[in-house]
């Protein structure tokens, strides 16, 4: 068994697709599959099944994934030291945020982080809540925001940010968006741009809306990691999203959005900020979660 072969495995079923894993891999698709096929010979079992919409998961498939990603880590882990070392970086805070808070309002968290320590180089990726939290988990990291996981241990302290709920959003321009009361199956038929698709915090957002009884519905774009493509995509007026309300309330009049009015419970969307329990940094927690808070209530 290969240690790359379980690092393409992890990055397949992070990017949800063995076409994307392999464009983030710098491999042809081909080989990609020719390795997945090895690898199940191998183990003698199925690691993820496909569908239209990408790759799930196996049992076995996530638990040799785990470790494929203690391999990415520990690479990543090395380029980070090389590039700290020519970067003259000293002082470090490693945070970890999903791409809606990293678009909205890291910029200001940093500059609170900043003034708190003048000396700290803040370092943010972003990334999906259950790999931040294996990281956290293994010391790699400093801080996550995010949502909710099951897969958090004892040792990691959580302090609730905001409370958010999942809403459909709109472009002004979308037939929806004048209806002043709308019904589940009023969403039937639609296209739809998916945020999070593979992040494996919970349900997927095909899941949500399933859940909440929309029947049919065509996901027309899928996002994994950005969300400016799905605020300039909805410029257009031919798509709903699943977002959180309070985030997205941030960017409502930018982009033009509309909240709809669905008859229907979307799930919450709460947002968490996640430390060691030893962590040198907890001090720095309280000045984020005001900075955050400032932040929505200014809009």
């Amino acid at each position: 068994m290969e240690p790359k072969h379980l690092y393409q495995l992890a990055t397949i079923l992070e990017c949800g697709s063995i076409s994307l894993a392999a464009q983030q891999l710098n491999v042809t698709q081909p080989t990609l599959t020719k390795n997945m096929q090895t690898l199940e010979m191998q183990v003698g079992a199925s690691l993820f099944s496909r569908s239209r919409h990408g790759v799930r998961q196996t049992e076995l498939g996530e638990a040799l994934a785990r470790e494929g990603r203690v391999i990415g880590d520990a690479l990543w882990a090395a380029q980070q030291i090389a590039v700290r070392h020519r970067l003259g970086m000293q002082s470090e805070l490693r945070i970890s945020v999903g791409p809606m808070v990293a678009s909205l309002l890291m910029h200001r968290v940093t500059e609170c982080l900043k003034a708190q320590m003048q000396q700290l180089s803040v370092v943010i990726q972003v990334e999906t809540p259950s790999r931040s939290l294996d990281q956290l988990n293994r010391g790699q990291l400093d801080m996550v925001i995010g949502p909710a996981v099951p897969m958090a241990r004892p040792e990691l302290e959580r302090v609730r940010l905001f409370e958010d709920e999942l809403a459909v959003f709109a472009s002004a321009s979308h037939p929806l968006a004048d209806v002043d009361q709308l019904e589940v199956s009023d969403l039937d038929g639609y296209d739809w741009i998916n945020l999070a698709t593979y992040a494996f915090f919970g349900e997927s957002p095909v899941e949500v809306l399933q859940l909440a009884g929309v029947q049919r519905f065509n996901t027309a774009i899928a996002l994994s990691g950005d969300v400016m493509i799905c605020f300039n995509s909805m410029l257009t007026g031919s798509y709903l999203s699943l977002m959180p309300a309070r985030l997205t309330s941030l960017v409502q009049q930018r982009y033009g959005l509309r909240r709809l009015a669905v008859d229907a419970d979307f799930g919450r969307r709460d947002i968490f900020l996640w430390h060691r329990q030893d962590s040198e940094f907890r001090d720095l927690v309280g000045g984020v979660r005001d900075t955050i808070l400032q932040a929505l209530e200014a809009g």
